[in-house]
């Protein structure tokens, strides 16, 4: 199987994954507004296919949140979402100067904890911090 990297995902397939994990649909423009103030975005493509994305958005300085990790049920466990993640990290690095560091969060789906602990993500709380917490504002 030829995986290609991309750092571009169409509404289209963008929404077709957030409805392959299960999240909420979003309007639209707001989804668009999403991907368009990611400060990085890699898609993972199969026969002309996105079979997963995963984005990075940041304050620019010192914080950053990996979201909408998302690989097709049919495609998971063949090494996509690591190279997605490991792009992302990747990515980071690359953008910090010496002696600099960036808080990266990421909220994990259920049961794939596991996953993110492979790159040296700690879960919440524990002796260091609290929980982390959510809430969806709808107008």
């Amino acid at each position: 199987m030829n995986v290609t990297y991309s750092h571009s995902i169409s509404l289209k397939d963008y929404n077709t994954l957030r409805d392959s994990a299960g999240w909420q649909k979003l309007p639209e423009r707001q989804a668009q507004k999403g991907i368009d103030h990611s400060v990085f975005l890699v898609s993972a493509i199969v026969e002309d296919k996105t079979v997963g994305m995963a984005r990075l958005v940041t304050d620019g300085g010192c914080v950053a949140i990996i979201l909408d990790v998302v690989v097709l049920p049919t495609y998971q466990k063949m090494g996509i979402g690591k190279t997605m993640i490991e792009r992302i990290m990747s990515y980071i690095d690359n953008n910090l100067e010496a002696g600099e560091l960036m808080y990266v969060c990421l909220m994990s789906a259920k049961g794939k904890e596991s996953f993110y602990r492979k790159f040296g993500f700690e879960e919440r709380p524990n002796e260091h911090v609290g929980a982390g917490m959510t809430k969806w504002v709808r107008k």
